[in-house]
């Protein structure tokens, strides 16, 4: 991950406890869901009471991203007042809390506590490949997992989409990084191990996620470089394309598949596969969004609304979705729960992200990677709405904000 900032800051400390919490947070990220929870929490409650909260708010005088943020959070709170479920949109925007940890980290993490934390994070991602391996020869057998589905430490879809963040992060790293030779190999090798493990793994959200933040991350580094390398660039992108569908057969299958449930659900109305049961739950909502189209049901309001429709005006697809808990699309769940207030504010975050300003080209190009592999993803699945997903969100983004605002600090001294 690009997150070093040439600054004075670099190896001084602000807070080594939240540091190391970090470091902790991203090790366990792709590895041990617990740790993930209590590291977060720690972190957050650390940055409140630590001392040093005038100092660390301080430091977000005009920073768009935490603007953006508390934006959202505080639409989806004042929602509530108009939620048919208030009680249970209140236990929903109780998740959004892990994006408090973007301002946090920024503010908290020191130059030298980020490259850890990004090393760490590379480290913890391989290390649950070897697990998904080992499940996957049939030597290994955690929980739910199986040689079908060997996503050894979180569902499935939670992990391609993770798998991709770190893949496409390290090899940002490898591309941008000032660093040796030799390091440079190594964060290659990362970002080829996990992107292996996307081949195996089910889970097309990440996977599609993962190749559009490929090429956009190639883009960008073609562009910043010479035409000579922007053209080898693409001649590799169409042989890694071509070694994939002829080396990797699950993921092919994977691709005939949802090409198959895509015609069955456009021509011939059939809702029971993954594809089609997340477009009659698309159809479902954009109903909602014309009846509360401004401001939505309010947060928890959706799901009771759903299930009235089809028992009412959707009956043909009540097999299919009734039992859905969301509706499998983050971007139908926030139209349906808040209106174009809520999508415009959740745009707002992605495009600040993307914006910055930074003076840096290596966080500009891991910041539109981790935007587009979560935009991408968001077609699949509500990931903002589950903790893993989430807290990687607000890890990497708060790692990159912090990169930045000790671009600024620097800028301003010179």
């Amino acid at each position: 991950m690009v997150t070093q900032s040439e600054t004075p800051d670099e190896n001084s400390d602000r807070t080594p406890m939240i540091g190391w919490l970090t470091v902790v947070l991203a090790f366990s990220l792709p590895l041990y869901r617990p740790w993930l929870g209590l590291a977060a929490t720690l972190v957050m409650l650390l940055w409140i009471f630590d001392g040093n909260l005038r100092s660390e708010s301080k430091r977000l005088k005009n920073h768009r991203l935490t603007l953006a943020i508390i934006l959202f959070l505080a639409l989806n709170l004042l929602s509530l007042l108009w939620s048919s479920d208030p009680a249970a949109g209140l236990r929903y925007a109780a998740k959004y809390r892990y994006l408090l940890l973007v301002p946090m980290l920024a503010t908290a993490v020191s130059g030298l506590f980020r490259k850890r934390a990004a090393a760490a994070l590379q480290i913890g991602a391989v290390g649950s490949v070897a697990l998904s391996v080992a499940v996957l020869l049939g030597a290994l057998h955690i929980g739910d997992s199986h040689p079908g589905d060997p996503s050894a430490t979180m569902a499935h879809l939670d992990y391609t989409l993770i798998l991709a963040v770190c893949s496409l992060l390290a090899l940002t790293r490898a591309l941008y990084g000032t660093m040796s030779s030799s390091e440079r190999v190594v964060w290659f090798a990362g970002s080829a191990v996990t992107a292996a493990a996307l081949l195996f793994n089910i889970g097309r959200s990440g996977q599609l996620g993962f190749v559009v933040g490929l090429g956009v991350l190639l883009l960008r580094w073609a562009f910043d470089a010479s035409l000579r390398i922007f053209a080898a660039t693409i001649v590799l992108a169409v042989v890694g394309v071509i070694v994939v569908w002829v080396g990797a057969p699950p993921a092919v299958q994977r691709m005939n598949a949802a090409r198959h449930e895509l015609h069955a659900a456009v021509v011939d109305y059939d809702y029971q596969s993954n594809i089609g049961g997340r477009l009659a739950a698309t159809v479902v909502a954009a109903r909602i969004v014309r009846e509360h189209p401004l401001l939505g049901t309010g947060i928890g309001g959706n799901i009771p609304l759903f299930r009235q429709l089809l028992d009412t005006e959707f009956q043909d697809f009540k097999p299919a979705i009734y039992w859905y808990r969301h509706f499998h699309n983050q971007y139908a769940q926030i139209a349906s729960e808040l209106g174009v207030a809520g999508l415009a504010s959740l745009a707002w975050i992605f495009w600040v992200l993307v914006q910055g300003p930074y003076r840096s080209r290596g966080l500009a190009a891991a910041a539109s990677v981790v935007a587009s592999v979560y935009l991408v993803a968001f077609l699949g699945e509500p990931f903002f709405h589950k903790q893993i997903p989430l807290i990687a969100f607000a890890l990497v983004t708060g790692l990159i904000s912090g990169a930045q605002l000790d671009e600024k600090v620097d800028h301003t001294t010179q």
